[in-house]
């Protein structure tokens, strides 16, 4: 290597050790005499040691390469770096006024030991330029020099010893990889020569690589006759155009690796059905860009190719279930929008409302992005806490009637509905699909008929209530015949008899007026209204209309009501009009059994409340004349009765049924022929 430095203009790319040493060398004292100019060190990495050497010699730096081609003067440009953006951007250098040497790592340390030897032979020869010096004077600096070159020589003999035996290790490295790759890969030189060719390989191929390395037939696997292969080309740098006279459409630049080709072919004489191949050929490059070699591996894509058809042939009978299942769809919304009732879809969590058909639209009222995301709970009474629990507590793939459930129109109107609702898998998530009918006409007759069932109650009734009514009137009366006849005589009334009457007065007023306003509230026709209440309280208002009754028919009462019981949700009127219904068809059988018997009859009626098992329950037990097993069978059927002609309609009991199965409760009887009977009603507690 040699240069002629003096007055040399030169820059710097790449800051490494190498660049700090070089400027060590130029700025020193040894070469100070030729005038040499580092005009620009560059590198992208502003902390490199070169950098930093040249900030401390203010030599300019920079970490745009572009940069140095704009500098003028310029005599030579150490490339001491690799970079793949470099080759691009010193194609603008004018080459023929500028040089560029590329420097490896041994290049450089070259061109260091070739400055030193300049420093050396500028100092010899200011020695034998100033001094007289004697042949043996001579003879020791012509020795000197020579160990110095001496001493070069044998650092670089050295280096070049390492780096061969670092290349042998390397390669040692690579083969190891390649062989014990699962990848099937084989490399070939420059010149064509397989240098690798791994077990994979030969295991995909059927070739050993004991007929291959070391030949260029590594078309034989592939080819009946001799043409180049992907990696031939890479070697090569072929033109895309004879790449394709080659491969057709079945090959592609690779997008990962820069300069790489791919491809695939099916290849018939591999295996015993043939194989499908994914080839691609990288290039090896030097580390000064050159290529040196390719690099080629294999993919075998037979079984993909298989699965790929499989794909295929389960995609066409994907589109053809899509199809179906479009045809469905139709069918189903065709069926969904026109079922006469309304049909809504619902969260099973949240009780979201997910869909409506075109039913609840016109039912209720609403436009349906008015429905969507809103609680299917806030078109009924939000307060049903019986409802909202049975909807969470429903199994998948069960069903649940609820039965006369007040919802309301978008205008306010309230109407009653019977729900039917399923818990079902919808469209990948589990829904609850209700479907409501309107039950309102129905309803409204069954309030006429329980309204009719109670005024034939009050009828049955009257003796009793004239007598409730007469005492308090009594009463009334005998405080007033004394006033007048203690004033038409004239005798004073003390203060303390007026205050007694008057007292006496008052109290039977409001007892009076007591028993007129319960006798209406009870005639009143009561809307479906329910409400927590304790069942003790309808029991207890049975004895202001019947307490005479019960006692004239010489009937013994006797009470046992539990005190805190848990509230149930009913409607306390109609409530009140069952336990009449239950308490005078006790009378009437105790009656019976009376005028059937000669001598005294026990007539005793019982009635227990208590709780049990999540439910509150209430019995009435009577000491009648009991059923046989014909009658108990009937007896829940309208208009069915036992009494004579006249006396009953035979809708008390089964108006009573209806009222408590209204109230998800439940009426059954225990009865004896000849001793009695007793009912028992039952209805789930609430909290």
């Amino acid at each position: 290597m040699y240069f002629d430095l003096k007055g040399l203009k030169l820059a710097i790319i790449g800051g490494g050790d190498p660049c700090c040493d070089i400027l060590d060398r130029f700025s020193g004292p040894g070469l100070k005499g030729l005038n040499i100019q580092v005009l620009m060190v560059a590198d992208t990495i502003e902390i490199s040691k070169g950098i930093i050497r040249a900030r401390q010699l203010n030599i300019p730096t920079t970490k745009d390469y572009h940069e140095v081609c704009k500098l003028t003067d310029l005599d030579l440009i150490l490339k001491l770096k690799n970079d793949d953006l470099l080759p691009c951007i010193l194609e603008k250098v004018n080459t023929e006024r500028v040089s560029i040497i590329d420097l490896d790592t041994y290049g450089a340390m070259s061109f260091v030991h070739f400055l030193k030897t300049e420093e050396e032979k500028i100092q010899i020869r200011k020695r034998l330029e100033t001094q007289d010096l004697e042949k043996e004077a001579v003879a020791d600096l012509f020795d000197q020099f020579s160990r110095r070159i001496s001493e070069i020589s044998e650092n670089r003999i050295s280096f070049l010893e390492q780096e061969r035996h670092d290349l042998r290790k390397i390669e040692k490295e690579l083969n190891q990889i390649i062989q014990g790759s699962m990848i099937p890969t084989f490399i070939i030189n420059n010149e064509h020569i397989i240098t690798h060719w791994n077990v994979a390989c030969e295991e995909l191929t059927g070739y050993p690589a004991y007929k291959l390395v070391g030949t260029d037939r590594q078309w034989v696997p592939f080819r009946s006759v001799k043409r180049p292969i992907l990696a031939d080309m890479v070697v090569d740098h072929t033109s895309e155009e004879t790449v394709r006279k080659y491969y057709g459409n079945a090959w592609r630049k690779c997008t990962i690796i820069n300069g790489a080709y791919e491809a695939e072919e099916f290849f018939p004489h591999m295996g015993t059905e043939g194989k499908w191949i994914f080839f691609t050929a990288a290039p090896i490059k030097s580390p000064e860009g050159k290529i040196i070699g390719a690099i080629q591996t294999l993919r075998d894509r037979t079984e993909d190719k298989k699965a790929q058809e499989e794909i295929e042939l389960q995609d066409q009978e994907l589109a053809k279930l899509h199809e179906k299942y479009r045809k469905s769809e139709e069918k189903y919304r065709s069926l969904f929008n026109e079922n006469p009732n309304p049909i809504f879809i619902i969260d099973s969590m949240t009780f979201e409302i997910l869909d409506v058909n075109h039913r609840v639209l016109e039912d209720y009222g609403y436009d349906k992005s008015e429905l969507m995301g809103t609680s299917f709970l806030e078109i009924g009474e939000k307060t049903d806490d019986t409802l909202r629990r049975d909807m969470l507590n429903l199994p998948q793939g069960g069903s649940i009637l609820f039965t006369k459930k007040r919802h309301y129109r978008k205008s306010g109107q309230a109407f009653f509905v019977n729900i039917k609702m399923v818990k079902v898998m919808f469209s990948q998530r589990v829904v609850l699909i209700a479907s409501t009918t309107d039950m309102t006409e129905s309803v409204e007759k069954e309030t006429q008929l329980i309204q009719a069932g109670k005024l034939a109650t009050l009828g049955t009734m009257a003796a009793g209530m004239a007598h409730e009514i007469n005492q308090p009137l009594n009463v009334i009366q005998i405080c007033a015949d004394l006033i007048q006849k203690m004033v038409h005589k004239g005798v004073m009334i003390s203060d303390e008899d007026l205050l007694n009457m008057s007292k006496d007065i008052i109290e039977n007023v409001a007892r009076a007026a007591g028993v007129i306003k319960h006798v209406r509230d009870f005639a009143r026709q009561s809307e479906r209204d329910l409400k927590k209440l304790d069942i003790n309280d309808p029991i207890r208002d049975v004895f202001k209309v019947l307490g005479h009754q019960l006692t004239v028919h010489s009937i013994e009462v006797v009470l046992d009501l539990e005190d805190h019981l848990p509230s149930i949700r009913a409607e306390h009127n109609r409530l009140e009009q069952v336990f009449i219904n239950l308490v005078t068809n006790a009378i009437d059988a105790m009656d019976e059994k009376s005028a059937r018997t000669e001598g005294p009859v026990e007539k005793t009626l019982t009635i227990k409340t208590f709780a049990q098992n999540g439910h509150v329950v209430a019995t009435v037990s009577d000491t009648g004349t009991g059923m046989n097993e014909e009658v108990k069978n009937k007896l829940f059927e309208p208009f069915f009765t036992t009494k004579d002609t006249g006396k009953g309609t035979g809708l008390g009991t089964s108006i009573s049924f209806g009222i408590i199965k209204d109230y998800n409760g439940t009426i059954s009887v225990e009865t004896q022929e000849g001793k009695g009977s007793c009912f028992m009603v039952q209805f789930p507690a609430v909290s």
